[in-house]
């Protein structure tokens, strides 16, 4: 953090000033006490198995400048008051919602552009292919991993400061509402919905639900911002914001827009309409749902004004995200898909169809986990996905997940099979490895595939990833 100083936090937080020097400066946040380094001001948040007030005495231990507490809570018993340099402290009504507060604040004083991306699917692929974009132009800060949340937002936005020219921003929604929360907080120039699909159901109970909590994006925009929305979404080319509006896809009519997609036998790669330019852009990772997410990209590095040919660049040089289309061959011939980072509706029939049209010539096996935090539609959709799957041009199914059994029960292939263990599973995948094979696995995060993809590597010689 850069200029900025306790006696904003306070105000910011609306918070009780108790002990230290209000004009001290605030260089760094932190919300672990095992990555907190000395002069750290250490906020105490509280989460479902977590509570920051446990570790405050390490926190002092440390040398923290300061700590930041709430005001019901205040555990500093007399052994930690006996520290003999005890740090600034700072009370204010909710942790939670404090770190939310200063992240405002602070991102305030900065002037750089702030593109923020949301959506269904492709929110992690699209932030990273701007972040390539944006980089060739100036340095860019953009979230690490999935912190894209009340917690994740903030953390990114305090490392704003005179090193970066832009700044891009994934958020994500588990719940009404934190949208609009992490909207208020980033206060984008720009906003990105890659799509509406069915994610979350079991908060916002159908696709509308989703569609009006991602759509606080566009609202949250200033007057002069731009909304860059995907025209082939039914429910995004609807938006009526009054402020500008730059459409993507491969309709006619989009401001940006793929032609002449080509899937297979390599990569995929496109044309791209933009700006009166047609430039030819081949895709760092598989899938013709990555298509959209480079055409989000580049709709909206235009818009900052950078060059058709360097948003071209940006998007072949993006590094692929770990666990979304990861492609791994194996000495025998065969390819491992890794998709399974996360699962719903719309994204696991997109990776399917993605799989037969980027590899028709090879046999093709499906190794699908449930899809999590689909309310009372889980065993609706899963049947859905199982009928679904049976449509397909597809050589073996292997399923794995409570829900997954659901699925079985409408699969009409003979080559389907249901496992209870993934340590089975694993084996009965290696059974099948060929040279003319390709195997996907694609499942919700919670339901741990890393390891049964790594069952399978271990035991095999890869040519590379």
């Amino acid at each position: 953090m850069e200029n900025f100083y306790l006696n904003e936090l306070i105000t910011a937080t609306k918070g009780e000033f108790m002990s230290g020097d209000p004009h001290a400066p605030v260089k760094s946040i932190s919300i672990d006490t095992r990555t907190l380094a000395k002069d750290d001001y250490y906020i105490a948040l509280k989460g479902a198995n977590y509570d920051g007030y446990d570790f405050i005495k390490q926190a002092i231990e440390k040398k923290a400048a300061g700590l930041i507490l709430s005001f019901d809570v205040l555990k500093l018993d007399s052994s930690i008051q006996a520290f003999p340099t005890f740090p600034s402290i700072v009370r204010v009504r909710d942790t939670n919602r404090a770190i939310c507060d200063i992240a405002a604040a602070y991102r305030r004083k900065w002037k750089m552009p702030v593109v923020a991306v949301t959506g269904s699917n492709g929110k992690t692929t699209t932030r990273d292919m701007l972040a390539s974009i944006l980089n060739l132009d100036g340095p860019t800060l953009s979230n690490k991993g999935n912190l894209n949340n009340q917690i994740g937002v903030p953390l990114t936005l305090f490392n704003l400061g005179t090193l970066y020219n832009y700044a891009v921003i994934e958020i994500g929604t588990s719940w009404p509402g934190e949208i609009q929360r992490l909207s208020e907080i980033t206060a984008p120039d720009i906003g990105i919905i890659t799509n509406i699909g069915f994610t979350h159901l079991e908060n916002f109970k159908d696709r509308e639900g989703v569609f009006k909590e991602k759509r606080m994006l566009v609202e949250s925009l200033p007057q002069s911002g731009a909304a860059v929305l995907n025209a082939d979404d039914p429910f995004l080319r609807e938006i009526k914001s009054g402020k500008e509006q730059i459409t993507f896809g491969t309709a006619e009519g989009a401001d940006v827009r793929a032609k002449n997609i080509r899937l297979w036998p390599d990569l995929p790669s496109f044309e791209m309409q933009l700006a009166g330019n047609n430039i030819h852009v081949r895709l760092p990772v598989y899938g013709k749902f990555n298509i959209y997410n480079a055409l989000a990209a580049a709709a909206a590095a235009h818009k900052l004004g950078v060059s058709p040919e360097l948003i071209a660049k940006g998007i072949e040089q993006a590094a692929a995200p770990k666990w979304r289309m990861e492609k791994t061959q194996l000495l025998s011939g065969a390819i491992v898909i890794n998709d399974a980072y996360n699962a719903n509706p719309s994204s696991m029939k997109e990776s399917i169809e993605n799989l037969v049209q980027s590899f028709p010539d090879r046999e093709k096996t499906l190794v699908l986990g449930d899809m999590l935090e689909l309310g009372e539609d889980a065993e609706k959709q899963h049947r859905e996905l199982g009928r679904f799957i049976s449509s397909q041009p597809v050589s073996r199914v292997m399923l794995f997940g409570g829900l997954m059994e659901k699925a079985y029960d409408e699969l009409s292939s003979s080559d389907a099979h249901y496992f209870l263990k993934k340590e089975e599973l694993a084996i009965e995948i290696k059974k099948h490895l060929n040279s003319d094979c390709v195997v996907l696995f694609k499942a919700s995060r919670g339901m741990k595939f890393e390891e049964i993809v790594e069952a399978v590597l271990s035991s095999e010689e890869t040519i590379g990833r």
